[in-house]
């Protein structure tokens, strides 16, 4: 996927940052299109750009980056269904 399941996070950590919904969307939409049009990966693209790196660490970046954050309640939902 080239990373592009993680492109919501990113938008939504640069709304919780100070962006605009619009303004997140703005500057996120182009990137993703660019990954998915010229399979390459979508983190770099963010790393690259000034206006994210302004408003987010590479630490966080990192973060919204982890597959973990997708999975962390599997167990529960498992114990839950009682299976």
């Amino acid at each position: 996927t080239f990373g592009l399941i993680f492109s919501q996070r990113v938008m939504l950590k640069l709304i919780e940052k100070g962006m605009t919904r619009e303004g997140a969307y703005d500057l996120v939409q182009p990137k993703t299109a660019y990954s998915w049009d010229n399979q390459v990966d979508f983190k770099p693209l963010l790393e690259a750009d000034e206006e994210v790196t302004s408003r987010l660490t590479q630490e966080e970046i990192d973060e919204l980056f982890n597959p973990v954050y997708y999975t962390q309640r599997v167990d529960d939902i498992f114990e839950r269904l009682g299976l």
